[in-house]
């Protein structure tokens, strides 16, 4: 059964450089070199050394031809190789992973040596001639299609890389199944003969090679993974991998199962989840600045950005290594952009400042890392938050600018829509059907609303209002702000029916913004617009007007051939504080009166005063209530004065409206 783990002892083995460093390819020696062959060797090499030579000689045995070091190893890593050889451990692991001796193929060239361990392999042990040969044939392939598997060019195609590992593979798991391999390793163990190598079995490596081999290849898995356009070749290599557990026939794979290669997958990258998990612990409190929690947030998600996609690469999107530390990074992520939000929320002053767009764009990379439901839960519902804060601002800064300047409200409305409507459609797909979204997109709505009703009282510019309000109208949701804007779309259209082929934006007569009699300040709704009625001439006129000389403007008007607009203008519901509020009407002229200075008007109103005060008088002259008469006048007098005190409050109440 194979080792899910690797023994400490093994750890050398677990390089990428395994055959590069591999001490008998360096030093030249043959695995069963003896201790004197070993000594002869280093003093070769000082002597090399000391006469200032560049290399230490050529290799003194045909398996090192075989596959030469390249680049040619300096002194200094021939004296490493040789120190290796001299702790017994180390050159048990190195003996293992070169080609052992065999009487067919040693003092040949490779293509001869590959032929005659190929021709081996595929016989019977009692054709193979000497006791453990096919054995030995079996394992130097293995060891001969590993290392070419291993130092492959970065050039090479898939398929060859292809080719390359499921040979290795094959023969890898030829050696797993073949007792002779092991009984010679046991062997070269016991002549050694040293204290050392008690901790070492061969048993024990058997066990533990399938982890050892698929460490190695998950190592290079991890490094294409690293690589801007390496993802492909990673996850071919994994894929070879999880070949290394299919039973071709030729040997039994029991040993090496799905379990053994998920765990060397979660070997070699534990070291990236750690990196991740340290990082995200390190983020600041919620306590912290602003611009620190915006650096943190920023420097968390390209710190380990590579990280988590080499583990997604290697490991699997759905696997629980990568999907646990992409939800530590948005967790934190998301911590660091709430943080910081709501610290500039605080603040009207730095309700604009840059940090608070940089923190939902923190929110949407967290977003698309997020693995979890729950994760990803809470970072959208906090996202969706920020951005229906960030709309509603926008709906409150167009509404104030739109009312000092109403004529730029349809240009403010057209600009207002197109710049929240991306945000609205990004909050309807975070929280399609949570009645938030509905308030905030009333509240669009009757922005835009609101802008453009007061263009069109102001400018008289149908045509565009009328469009304008048309655009807004699926955007709201609530029944009753849908009825607001349907209620001006009908005012409107009625009023473009209605009107001449001739008809334009009115003119404004006077000095806009004070009224034509008195002079008194007025605003945009105290315009009266008029339109030609006896006389020809394109056009309408808007004459600006406060409400006391409003009754003489109509009169004049009238004389003069024109007649008031016979449509009121458009409403609008919209508040500061709420979505949408019920619409209300403007009202025109009282119809009993046909003016607005109350129901006796201003001139009837002085005779009856002065009717009063001399009926007040007369009582006194006739004997106040000591005669009928006095009684009466004092009566009528009482009566009048009532009468001139509630049309007064009446005329003070028209005046205030």
């Amino acid at each position: 059964m194979a080792r899910s783990d690797v023994p400490t002892w093994l750890t050398d083995a677990l390089d990428r450089e395994l055959y590069r460093h591999n001490a008998f390819r360096i030093s030249g020696l043959t695995v069963t070199a003896t201790p004197r062959e070993v000594r002869r060797r280093i003093s070769e090499a000082r002597a090399a050394e000391a006469l200032g030579a560049e290399r230490t000689g050529g290799p003194a045995a045909g398996e090192s031809r075989w596959l030469p070091p390249d680049p040619v190893p300096d002194h200094i890593a021939v004296r490493e190789a040789l120190r290796r050889l001299e702790d017994p451990v180390r050159r048990v692991v190195d003996e293992f992973f070169w080609f052992w001796p065999l009487p067919e193929s040693d003092g040949t060239d490779l293509a001869q040596a590959r032929e005659a361990w190929a021709r081996l392999a595929g016989s019977r042990d009692a054709d193979a001639g000497a006791p453990g040969a096919r054995s030995i044939a079996v394992h130097n392939l293995a060891v001969l299609h590993h290392a070419e598997a291993l130092e492959a060019k970065a050039f090479y195609g898939a398929g060859t890389r292809r080719t390359l590992w499921e040979r290795a593979y094959r023969y890898w798991r030829l050696v797993l199944d073949d007792d002779g391999c092991w009984h010679w390793l046991d062997e070269r163990i016991r002549v050694l003969d040293d204290p050392r190598l008690r901790v070492v079995d061969g048993t024990v490596l058997r066990e533990a090679l399938p982890a050892v081999l698929l460490d190695l290849h998950a190592q290079l898995a991890v490094d294409a993974a690293r690589r801007k356009d390496g993802e492909d070749v990673a996850l071919q290599h994994v894929s070879l991998m999880w070949g290394f557990t299919v039973n071709d026939g030729l040997a039994d794979t029991r040993v090496v199962n799905d379990a053994t290669v998920d765990a060397a997958l979660r070997r070699v990258t534990a070291p990236l989840a750690a990196a991740v998990r340290q990082r995200t612990e390190a983020i600041p409190g919620a306590g912290a600045d602003p611009a620190t929690l915006d650096r943190a947030a920023d420097s968390l998600l390209a710190d380990t950005r590579a990280d988590v996609r080499v583990l997604r690469t290697v490991l699997g999107m759905e696997h629980p290594v990568p999907a646990d530390a992409a939800d530590e990074v948005a967790t934190a992520v998301n911590a660091c952009a709430v943080a910081c939000a709501n610290a500039l929320s605080k603040d009207p002053s730095t309700a604009r400042d840059p940090r608070v767009s940089r923190a939902a764009a923190h929110l949407r990379s967290a977003r698309v890392l997020a693995t979890s439901g729950q994760v990803r839960n809470l970072v959208e519902q906090n996202l969706a938050v920020l951005l229906s804060n960030d709309i509603l601002l926008d709906c409150k800064e167009a509404v104030e600018r739109g009312e000092r300047s109403p004529r730029g409200g349809a240009e403010r409305a057209s600009r207002l829509l197109d710049t929240v409507e991306p945000r609205l459609r990004e909050l309807r797909e975070l929280r399609p059907h949570a009645p938030e979204t509905d308030q905030v997109r009333d509240a669009v709505a009757m922005a835009a609303c609101r802008l453009y009703t007061e263009y069109v009282n102001t400018t008289r510019d149908i045509d565009k209002a009328l469009a304008g309000y048309r655009r807004v109208l699926p955007h709201a949701v609530a029944e009753e702000a849908r009825s607001v804007i349907r209620q001006n779309i009908d005012t409107l259209t009625r009023a473009a029916a209605a009107r001449s082929p001739y008809d334009t934006a009115p003119t404004v007569a006077g000095t806009p913004g004070q009224c034509f009699r008195c002079g008194r300040s007025v605003g945009p709704s105290e315009v009266v617009t008029v339109a030609p009625d006896r006389l020809s001439g394109p056009g309408s006129i808007g004459i600006p007007c406060c409400a006391s000389c409003r009754p003489d403007a109509r009169a004049l008007l009238t004389r003069a051939g024109f007649s008031p607009d016979p449509y009121p203008p458009a409403t609008t519901g919209y508040g500061s504080r709420a979505a949408y509020r019920r619409p209300v009407t403007h009202r025109g002229p009282s119809a009993r009166s046909g003016g607005d200075e109350g129901w006796l008007g201003r001139r009837p109103g002085i005779v009856l005063a002065l009717t009063t005060v001399a009926l007040f008088v007369a009582s006194v002259i006739a004997g106040g209530r000591e005669t009928t008469a006095g009684t009466w006048l004092a009566i009528g007098s009482v009566v009048m004065g009532g009468f001139v005190m509630v049309s007064g409050l009446i005329d003070l109440w028209h005046r205030e409206k």
